[in-house]
C-alpha cells in the first residue's frame, strides 16, 4: 500500500497522557529528520513537550548526520539541513576555533584564542567599518581600509590603522566536531510505540502494564528506563531510507525502527503480544514514496 496522506485516528484521547483534548498532527519519525508519516493522536502538550525535548537535539546528533552523509548526494538537501546548528573547528595557525553552522552554509563569527576575531569573508567589510568606525576612524580612512582588505593577498597580515589588523585566511577547511549529544534512546521508543498505536488501534487505551511504563517513560523523559528497552545495531543499506517494522512476538512484540538505512534499533515490548501479522513501513529519502507492507502470516 502506498501512502499519499496522513493516517487516521478514530479516538479523540491522546494516546500518551490518555486525555481527552484536540489532537494534533505527530510526525512518528520526527520531522526534523526527515520524517514524514503522520498521524493526528497527540494533543497539543505532549507534542510540543516531545518536540522541545529529544526530538529538538535529534537532528544534529552525531550518528544521524554520520549516517545521513554516507548517503552522499542523493539526499543533499536533507543532509545540508541537518548539519545546520551543529558545531565545526577550524584550524588557523596555533589558534582553533569552533562556531556553529549557519543556515546560509556560513560558520558565524568566533574569537581565537589570542583574542583576535574570525568573520565570514562576506560580512568582512561591513565588521570593518563597525570597528573601525567605534575607534573613531573617519569615512575617508574607513573607506580606504575597506579597499585595503579587498585588495588584501591571501593569508597575509594587513595594517588598516587605529590598532586594526586583519588577514584574509583561504584554504582552512571546517571539521564537524561531532561532540553533541548523541541520539536519546527516547526517539525509537517514541516511534516504535506510535506504530504499536497505529496497528493495535483503540486497544491502545487498555490499561496494559507495558503500555502504561513506556508511556511513563516518555512523558518523564526517562533516558535510563528507554535504553533498558532497546538494542542498537548498524545494518548496511545501499539506499536511504527510514523503515519501521513489527516484526512479531518474539516473544514479547518487537518493533525495528530504521533510520537513514544504516542506524537500527528493536525495542522490546515487555509482555506484550500483537496478534497480528508483522507489518513493514518504509519511506524512501529519495523519492518520498511511502510504503506499508503486511506478511500474511501462515495457516
Amino acid at each position: 500500500m502506498t501512502i499519499s496522506s496522513g493516517l487516521n485516528w478514530n479516538d479523540t484521547r491522546c494516546i500518551v497522557c490518555m486525555q481527552e483534548a484536540d489532537l494534533s498532527i505527530e510526525h512518528i519519525i520526527p520531522r526534523s529528520i526527515g520524517g514524514i508519516l503522520t498521524c493526528r493522536f497527540l494533543c497539543k502538550s505532549c507534542n510540543e513537550r516531545f518536540g522541545a525535548g529529544f526530538e529538538a537535539d535529534a537532528r544534529i546528533a552525531p550518528e544521524i548526520r554520520k549516517a545521513a552523509g554516507q548517503h552522499g548526494e542523493s539526499i543533499s538537501d536533507l543532509r545540508d539541513r541537518l548539519e545546520v546548528g551543529a558545531r565545526y573547528k577550524q584550524s588557523f595557525g596555533d589558534n582553533d576555533r569552533t562556531a556553529e553552522l549557519r543556515k546560509d552554509r556560513v560558520l558565524g563569527a568566533a574569537k581565537l584564542n589570542d583574542s583576535s576575531l574570525i568573520v565570514p569573508e562576506m560580512e568582512a567589510a561591513q565588521k570593518i567599518r563597525s570597528i573601525l568606525g567605534k575607534s573613531g576612524a573617519s569615512d575617508r580612512e574607513i573607506n580606504s581600509a575597506v579597499k585595503s582588505w579587498e585588495a588584501a593577498p591571501p593569508n597575509t597580515e594587513v595594517d588598516l590603522g587605529h590598532g586594526v589588523f586583519i588577514k584574509r585566511w583561504q584554504n582552512h577547511p571546517a571539521r564537524p566536531t561531532y561532540d553533541e549529544p548523541a541520539l536519546s534512546p527516547i526517539v525509537p521508543l517514541k516511534i516504535a510505540f506510535e506504530f504499536v498505536s497505529l496497528i493495535l488501534g483503540g486497544a491502545v487505551y487498555l490499561r496494559n502494564h507495558t503500555l502504561q511504563e513506556v508511556r511513563r517513560i516518555l512523558t518523564d523523559q526517562d533516558e535510563a528506563s528507554a535504553d533498558a528497552l532497546i538494542e542498537v545495531g548498524l545494518a548496511t543499506a545501499s539506499a536511504p531510507f527510514h523503515g519501521i517494522a513489527f516484526q512479531g512476538n518474539r516473544p514479547n512484540a518487537q518493533v525495528q525502527v530504521r533510520l537513514f538505512g544504516t542506524l537500527s534499533f528493536t525495542v522490546e515490548f515487555p509482555g506484550l503480544g500483537i496478534k497480528t501479522a508483522p507489518i513493514t513501513y518504509t519511506h524512501d529519502l529519495r523519492t518520498g514514496v511511502e510504503e506499508i507492507r503486511s506478511k500474511a502470516r501462515n495457516s
